[in-house]
């Protein structure tokens, strides 16, 4: 039963990453990105140009045309989560270095939105706490672009070794928890926008009031669905990479993803300083994890006939 529901999610998983499909895809996100901003301009043309309108959806649409561009942001940032879905069945230090993307993204797209937020944009030197938190999130934005390009450029560099045991049956369960958690991203992302529209009690997802900020309900519980489903591969790959980096590597960046979502419910700006300590920790496993398989890749060079260890050698890997 549970192989068969396994293979049925995998067969799932392979009919949506199929090229054509992502070109559509694409295609549609940067239509809808496009028309968000549109849509976005204009209702706020009609708050500023219509005070006396009648107190409807629109009472919650800042006045700055710089806010709009949240609204774009908003729509590429959920097309990279679900780029950070299908990117768990084809590499573990990919999913990873997606997450680190995500993060920056966020704090980018905050960016936009702290802009959007002064009152007035041609004194914002008035405004000297709403202008340092812009000025702390921009530096801080950059020093995460800095960690990704670390993060892909040491994950290039490293080693592969070979693993000698069959990994079929563990790449198709990974694309079946990728299908599942595909699943729970469209529908937070239908209960949080339905909410924010006040279609579904704010009760329902567990706030008093319709979230003004759809970060503090959607990312969230998105990363702590992310949290419980890399604890369950790490598991999983137990019985496929039983070797010591690989477990520790994995069990490292499940690490930088709980910081992750500690600093997705951290006030500023000490989540600026949570997310920026969780990235560099996963630079770091990862960096370690490149020179361990290095000197491994160099012992195993040294083994007779390039596989066997003599006695004395396998006693020592063993201690």
């Amino acid at each position: 039963m549970f192989l068969s529901v396994r293979h049925l999610l995998a067969t799932l998983f392979d009919r949506l990453a199929e090229c054509s499909k992502q070109d559509w895809f694409e295609k549609g996100v940067v239509i809808a990105a496009a028309g968000g901003f549109l849509m976005h301009l204009l209702l706020i043309a009609a708050v500023r140009n219509l005070p006396d309108m009648p107190q409807t959806i629109l009472e919650g649409v800042d006045r700055s045309p710089l806010h709009a561009v949240y609204t774009p942001f908003s729509i590429i940032l959920f097309y990279e989560v679900i780029l950070l879905v299908f990117a768990i069945a084809n590499s573990h230090t990919g999913e990873i270095a997606k997450q680190y993307q995500i993060m920056s993204l966020i704090i980018v797209r905050r960016v936009f939105k702290d802009i959007g937020g002064f009152e007035d944009i041609e004194n914002w030197l008035s405004e000297p706490a709403a202008a340092g938190a812009v000025l702390l999130d921009m530096v801080g934005a950059v020093a995460m672009f800095v960690i990704v390009t670390g993060f892909t450029l040491i994950r290039q560099r490293t080693p592969k070794i070979s693993i000698e045991k069959n990994l079929d049956g563990f790449i198709e369960l990974k694309k079946a928890v990728a299908v599942l958690l595909l699943f729970v991203l469209v529908g937070l992302a239908a209960l949080n926008f339905a909410s924010w529209l006040r279609i579904v009690p704010a009760t329902v997802i567990g706030q008093p009031h319709p979230p003004q900020n759809p970060d503090l309900f959607f990312f969230p519980l998105f990363f702590e669905f992310m949290i419980f489903s890399d604890v369950f591969l790490l598991i999983v790959s137990l019985s496929y990479y039983d070797r010591y980096e690989y477990v520790f590597r994995n069990a490292g960046f499940v690490i930088s993803t709980v910081l992750l979502r500690v600093s997705l419910s951290t006030p500023k700006p000490y989540d600026l300083v949570v997310a920026l300590v969780a990235m560099v920790y996963g630079v770091v496993v990862l960096g370690v994890f490149s020179w361990f398989s290095s000197i491994a890749r160099l012992e195993q060079g040294k083994r007779p006939e390039g596989n066997a260890l003599p006695p004395r050698e396998k006693e020592g890997l063993a201690r």
